[in-house]
């Protein structure tokens, strides 16, 4: 028998491009074609051919490369950058993260809730390079992009070993932030409250968060979510560029005084949530981190953790709009939000900060006085708390004054007027003002104390 010749390879053909013969529009299929070999045989009857498949786990060892043909798909076309240096990836220039190219891993990305959230916000952002060789004697130039008011972004990329938050950049003549990832300094209720509901509408991711804390307890609560821990406050600053500083009133000049000072290419985003503290004492504290620090003071309440909460923000000296802009599509995420005057922040504290625990109490309360007429203690709760929720869906639904309200509840010589006395009688009207007033008037004394 003669000797066979060498194996004749026939590769895999991926990303072959076919014409529509309706609208001449070229569009790029991925083949899955098996890899095979064509065995040639040659005996005394006549040669022979024999097709041995190879099992996908071979051709899956051998890594796909990025096709010049599919800058041709309008779908992909706008969002896709070749990388010269590793074709076997590409870039996104709305997420300005590395995907692998695979044209089915390209369809998947493009459908990801992320990257739609982006293509509604930005338009593409390159990588350094204005114009770059994608090979294959394709050169490819692309204009300079503009920014798209809209909702925030979160892209999947990163730098310092997690992805970047709110990197700042220069779109068409102004400053945008793009956010990515996160740093928490403190990690008490208000931080949690704030990080599970960033989570929870899908914000952020949690391995793109940094938080910090002096103590381990409330760090677990953050690790079961998959959030980076950590008790160093210099690598949260680093990390991030959005960080939240959410300690104690009476430990934020100390905090502030231990962080090192920041390189010139680093100029993060502050979110203060810290009660009493206003922006002229922020900026003169970090100032010493940063020249023209970016602040933020805010005022969320713990409702924000289930998307209810009432989120108020006002911008510092140095911040921009578009920070502003971010701040607004962050915080409207976790419930009701609304830029205010500064001046308006005590009050503000007062009323919708310290509120929910006003609730909270008269909730408790309403529930013991059904246990005490003779309801079971989990009914009596339930009870009390929709009763509340549905209170406060009229006022908000109906538009009319909570005044009215009450009078339709009342009935002549009814069961809830004589209610309505007993309350009138107890100051319960005013022990309610006087709890706003107090807080508001704590607010600023704490801020006196800075």
């Amino acid at each position: 028998m003669t000797p066979k010749p060498p194996s004749k390879p026939i590769k895999s053909e991926i990303g072959v491009v076919e014409e529509d013969e309706e609208d001449g529009v070229e569009e790029c299929r991925e083949l899955e074609v098996l890899e095979a070999t064509v065995e040639e045989e040659v005996s005394e009857s006549g040669p022979e051919v024999k097709i041995v498949k190879k099992s996908r786990w071979e051709q899956s060892r051998r890594s796909r490369k990025f096709c010049g043909k599919w800058l041709n798909i309008p779908e992909i076309r706008e969002w896709v950058h070749p990388i010269p240096t590793d074709p076997t990836y590409v870039w996104c220039k709305m997420c300005k993260s590395k995907i692998r190219a695979h044209l089915n891993d390209l369809k998947t990305h493009k459908s990801t809730k992320k990257h739609k959230r982006n293509m509604a916000t930005y338009e593409p952002e390159l990588p350094p390079a204005e114009t770059m060789d994608c090979g294959n004697g394709i050169f490819v130039s692309f204009s300079t992009p503009k920014i798209r008011q809209g909702e925030m972004e979160d892209p999947e990329s990163g730098v310092l070993g997690g992805p970047n938050l709110s990197s700042m950049s220069t779109l068409g003549g102004k400053e945008v932030v793009n956010p990515a990832s996160l740093g928490f300094i403190g990690s008490g209720n208000m931080a949690q409250a704030l990080l599970g509901a960033f989570i929870k509408k899908g914000l952020v991711d949690p391995p793109h968060v940094t938080a910090s804390a002096p103590s381990v307890r409330n760090l677990t609560k953050l690790c079961a979510l998959g959030v980076c821990t950590t008790h160093d406050n210099n690598m949260v600053v680093m990390k991030s560029d959005v960080v939240f500083l959410c300690v104690k009133p009476h430990l934020l000049n100390n905090v502030i005084a231990s962080l090192d000072p920041l390189p010139p290419d680093h100029n993060p985003l502050f979110v203060s949530i810290v009660t009493g503290h206003d922006i002229d004492s922020l900026e003169e504290m970090l100032s010493t981190l940063v020249e023209r620090p970016r602040v933020i003071r805010t005022m969320p309440n713990t409702p924000a953790m289930i998307g209810q909460g009432c989120c108020l923000y006002t911008l510092g000296t140095h911040a921009t709009p578009s920070d502003g802009s971010v701040m607004h599509s962050m915080l409207s995420s976790v419930g009701v939000c609304a830029e205010i005057p500064e001046q308006q922040m005590d009050a503000a504290c007062g009323l919708a900060g310290s509120g929910p625990a006003y609730i909270y109490a008269a909730i408790e309360a309403m529930a013991d006085g059904g246990v005490k007429m003779g309801l079971p203690r989990h009914l009596a709760q339930s009870l009390a708390a929709q009763m509340v929720k549905g209170s406060a869906s009229m006022v908000l639904e109906s538009g009319k004054h909570p005044g009215q309200l009450k009078d339709e509840v009342c009935s002549p010589s009814g069961t809830t007027i004589s209610a309505m006395h007993v309350l009138e009688k107890a100051g319960f009207r005013n022990a309610l003002i006087s709890a706003v007033e107090a807080s508001a008037l704590r607010s600023k004394e704490l801020g006196g104390n800075k």
